[in-house]
């Protein structure tokens, strides 16, 4: 069981959800950190939180989260979250991930997905989803994520759901991807203003 501190801010709290999560290094960042292109833009963005970019497909995703959650519990034991959460190591609190969804013995963790291009037919998860799974798992201590994605469709220039409910695969962890990423994270953690001061 994750310990109630390291639930550090829920999101729906999102100006304070924004600040803590940018004293630290997410899923978001170290999953996009693993190129030399990405590890560049996620520096500049930890170092200017408010570039954090959002548009229309991310907020689409957003809206449908909980409907998804709310979907894929009927065969898991999940339940939504919106918390901010820290690795349980003391000298790691700067290690956060805010899954989608957890069960009740936090063993099992879920993120949701809305996606333009269905990935059912091959039953993979893209790889920079698959390094964001990676790390909530890492800093969760979950052994497995339920993996679900929904299309997205536009009507009348409406996004809309494709489907009636999502696809989805679990994930197991993976430790060597995890290691590599823990060293993406760490040097990702030096560039913080706050590390260096």
């Amino acid at each position: 069981m994750i310990d109630s501190s390291r639930f550090l801010v829920p999101s729906s709290d999102y100006q304070r959800w924004l600040q803590v999560r940018a004293s630290g290094v997410t899923a978001t960042a170290v999953s996009k950190a693993v190129t030399p292109a990405g590890f560049r833009e996620q520096v500049g963005q930890m170092k200017n939180p408010r570039s954090i970019p959002d548009n229309d497909y991310m907020r689409f995703g957003r809206e449908q989260e909980e409907s998804l959650i709310e979907k894929l519990a009927t065969q898991f034991d999940l339940q939504g979250n919106d918390w901010l959460i820290a690795k349980d190591d003391g000298d790691a609190k700067w290690q956060m991930a805010t899954p989608d969804g957890l069960s009740s013995t936090h063993e099992m963790i879920a993120e949701v997905k809305t996606t333009g291009k269905d990935w059912g037919e091959w039953r993979f998860v893209p790889g920079h989803y698959q390094r964001q799974v990676q790390w909530q798992l890492h800093v969760t201590g979950a052994t497995s994520c339920v993996f679900g994605w929904m299309l997205r469709e536009n009507m009348g220039g409406q996004m809309v759901p494709g489907w009636p409910g999502p696809k989805f695969v679990v994930v197991e962890r993976d430790e060597a991807l995890i290691e590599r990423l823990v060293e993406v994270a760490h040097d990702l953690y030096r560039e913080l203003p706050l590390a260096s001061s």
